[in-house]
Parts: C-alpha cells; sequence; structure tokens
C-alpha cells in the first residue's frame, strides 16, 4: 500500500465513523460532484477523497484518489488494490466477510435489527458476530454513541447536485453554492444517521441513558480481548451481585468488570488496561458501578461481605481513587426523563 493509498484508508475511516484522529475534516467528493469549493474550504489538516480521473488541484490538504463507491449494500471503494466493501447491517452476519468492511444501517429494518441486538446483548450477554470481527468499520460510530453530541462536522459529503451531507448519509448541511463557511457551522451528531429513529430510542434502548454508547464500548473491549467465548461482562446477561437493589447502569467511559476463566478482571477500553481483581474488590467495583449514590453502595458492600458500614465506606473510597471507577447512572432518572 503505497502513500496515497494510507491516506486514503486512513481517512476514509474517519469519515465513516466520525472520529478524529488525524485529519480535522475529511471531505468525500463523489463522482461528477463539483469539487472546486471543497478544495478551497480544505486546509492543511484536512484531507480529501476524489474520484479517479478529477484534476489534481494545488491544495494543502492530504489527497487521496479512489474507485467505486459507497452508496449501496454490496457496494465497494478501491484505493489502489486495497478495497473496502459496504454491507447492510441486516445482512451482515450472514455474508461471508473477505476483507475489510463497513456496515451501515440503511433503512429502518436495520435500525430495528440494531436496537434489537443492542437489547438481546444486555439480556443475554450474546453480541452481533459481525461487530464483533476486527475487519469491520461500524459507519456513524460516533453519532450512534453520543447523538446529542453539539460539534462542527468532520466529514462531509460532496453529492454530485452539489449538495453538502454529514457522513456517508447524513443531512444536507449546505449546498456549493453557498460559502464554505457554511461547513464550520455545528451541528449535532446525530444529523449523520438520517433517516434514524428518535434520538430518545438510540440513548436509551436499555434501562439508561448510556445504553447504546456502553454496549457500542463492550463491543470495542471484546475486540480488543479478542476473546468471546468464556468471558463475561458485567451488565450484558451477568452481574456479580444479584440483590435486586441497583439503581444505575456505568457510566459509559468507565471500565467494565468482567469473568473470566482466569478469574475476575477490571478492562479499561481507552487505556485498554487489565487488572485481575479478588472477589472482594470486584464486589466492591460492581456494588459502587450499579449505585447511583455513596449510600446505598456502602449499604449493599456491608451487607454482601458483612463488614461495617464504616469499612464499606473505605473500600467503596478506595476502589474509586485506585480503579479509576465512578457510581452509576441513575435508572430511575432514565426512565421519568422518557416518560
Amino acid at each position: 500500500m503505497d502513500g496515497s493509498e494510507v491516506v486514503g484508508a486512513r481517512a476514509l475511516r474517519e469519515f465513516l465513523t466520525g472520529e478524529r484522529n488525524i485529519y480535522r475534516r475529511v471531505f468525500l467528493v463523489d463522482v461528477d460532484a463539483p469539487a472546486e469549493a471543497v478544495i478551497h474550504a480544505a486546509g492543511a489538516h484536512d484531507a480529501v477523497l476524489l474520484p479517479e480521473g478529477t484534476a489534481s488541484p494545488a491544495t494543502s490538504a492530504a489527497l487521496s484518489r479512489y474507485s467505486g463507491r459507497l452508496e449501496e449494500s454490496g457496494d465497494e471503494m478501491l484505493f489502489g488494490e486495497t478495497a473496502v466493501e459496504l454491507q447492510d447491517y441486516v445482512a451482515a452476519g450472514f455474508v461471508q466477510l473477505v476483507g475489510p468492511t463497513v456496515v451501515a444501517v440503511l433503512d429502518m429494518p436495520g435500525w430495528e435489527a440494531f436496537l434489537d441486538d443492542a437489547r438481546l446483548a444486555r439480556r443475554t450477554g450474546v453480541f452481533p458476530s459481525a461487530l464483533l470481527d476486527p475487519r469491520v468499520v461500524l459507519a456513524e460510530r460516533s453519532a450512534l454513541e453520543r447523538p446529542r453530541a453539539i460539534e462542527i462536522p468532520n466529514a462531509i459529503r460532496v453529492r454530485a447536485d452539489g449538495a453538502f451531507t454529514v457522513g456517508m448519509r447524513g443531512e444536507v448541511v449546505g449546498h456549493i453554492v453557498q460559502t464554505p463557511d457554511r461547513l464550520t457551522e455545528p451541528f449535532a451528531r446525530g444529523a449523520r444517521l438520517g433517516g434514524a429513529p428518535s434520538i430518545e430510542e438510540l440513548t436509551a434502548p436499555g434501562p439508561g441513558r448510556d445504553a447504546t454508547a456502553r454496549y457500542l464500548r463492550a463491543i470495542d473491549l471484546l475486540r480488543m480481548l479478542r476473546v468471546v467465548n468464556g468471558v463475561r461482562v458485567s451488565g450484558f446477561g451477568w452481574s456479580l451481585i444479584d440483590d435486586d437493589r441497583a439503581d444505575a447502569e456505568p457510566s459509559a467511559s468507565d471500565p467494565f468488570l468482567l469473568d473470566t476463566a482466569e478469574g475476575f478482571v477490571l478492562a479499561d477500553v481507552d487505556s485498554r488496561r487489565r487488572r485481575a481483581l479478588s472477589l472482594l474488590t470486584a464486589v466492591v467495583v460492581e456494588a459502587t458501578q450499579t449505585s447511583s449514590a455513596r449510600e446505598l453502595a456502602v449499604e449493599r458492600i456491608a451487607r454482601r461481605l458483612t463488614v461495617s458500614a464504616s469499612d464499606a465506606g473505605r473500600l467503596c473510597e478506595d476502589a474509586i481513587g485506585a480503579l479509576g471507577i465512578s457510581f452509576g447512572i441513575s435508572t430511575e432518572g432514565a426512565e421519568a426523563a422518557r416518560r
């Protein structure tokens, strides 16, 4: 893979997921789309994906040429010899993956399937096999995780009719006849989702308002571990404490408590750090993460471990300080907000 192909692959990944790593913005110019205004708007920290055969403009942005397209299920986009295939979310679990694959929700049945899979994972701990495959990129990942987040779009598609859309199939946010300054206006990430269900559905397929984000990060975790069988994730079909007192769920960014063949483990997706835990510490972690307030966590710890309230409080505070965990987000508040 030459330098241009590397630029193209990295830029396309950021365009598809919405996750900023290298480029400030990524512009995907469709075949026959007017590119001049975009080229002028792109700067040194941007990337532009141009169809093969178009003119080579003078620009400080990183450029890469592609052939093919990514619009409908089965489409392919090529950077030199490197091909990326687009698959519909519903079909992805039934097709043989042969290389880098973008899995995207393309219609309402797809959204229903995505939400159903999130709920199933919560109940049973079973995750969709396609999303666990390291070759798969989930389109609009950042918008699915935080649809309400407001930011300047970092993924702009230039259509053949001159319309600017956010993400692969998102809302129109401008037109070629308008000034490029229109591209600096902030939008909610949810604009990338096009015909998605309501924000309330996306943020609450389970009992908590961070449910989708937590679900997606659990998938990140299992991909990071490269292990599925024999690992149980707290909050996904398994819990260490079954006292019917939990009133909260862990925040999306909190580490995950795992039950593995080697024992209990606390795993952090962001730092990729894993720590072995004793049963006592694992109890403290789960009680803390699934309680909305210190008082409840301390009461649950004291009862489960048969220790005094003062000892339970110390254990709770030590775990928060040493392990980077926090009290959970109240599920009662999330339910009330949806009513």
